[in-house]
């Protein structure tokens, strides 16, 4: 089984229209006047735009985080025997790396938080009102009493 040809040509064509449109942006056009000059609806300027900063922005920010993420790993490997001795400076430095580490890799997710919500409707509120009622009734059928 082969590739799709169309599949090909609409990958290079959607390549080629997001060069475009980062070229007209960068030499001062608005996004209304791309869609205009290149006969694309708005929508889709916007979306090749995000395809050509992809493009442009991915690849370096992988390669400043492999380097960050060596350099951080240097430092943690240094470190070791020092925290192997129980210098506190050390260990609490090292576990500083560690989080940062952590950091640049997303190793350090959200923790979950389950919520529950109690929407307070009116007939609840009617309902309280009712209670207080009869509690107060009850006080003063007893005050009465006495």
């Amino acid at each position: 089984m082969g590739v799709n040809p169309k599949a090909r040509a609409n990958k290079a064509k959607v390549a080629e229209d997001a060069a475009q449109c980062l070229e007209l942006q960068l030499s001062g056009m608005s996004l209304r006047r791309i869609a205009e000059h290149t006969g694309l609806s708005m929508s889709t300027v916007r979306n090749r735009l995000t395809t050509a900063y992809a493009a442009l922005i991915t690849p370096g920010v992988h390669e400043m985080r492999t380097r960050e993420g060596e350099r951080l790993l240097l430092y943690l490997d240094r470190l070791q025997p020092a925290v192997d001795q129980g210098d506190q400076g050390a260990i609490k430095l090292a576990a500083q790396l560690s989080a940062s580490y952590r950091r640049l890799y997303g190793l350090d997710a959200p923790q979950q938080h389950n919520v529950q919500l109690h929407e307070v409707t009116q007939m609840d509120l009617g309902v309280q009102e009712l209670i207080r009622d009869a509690h107060a009734r009850a006080a003063l059928d007893k005050e009465q009493q006495a």
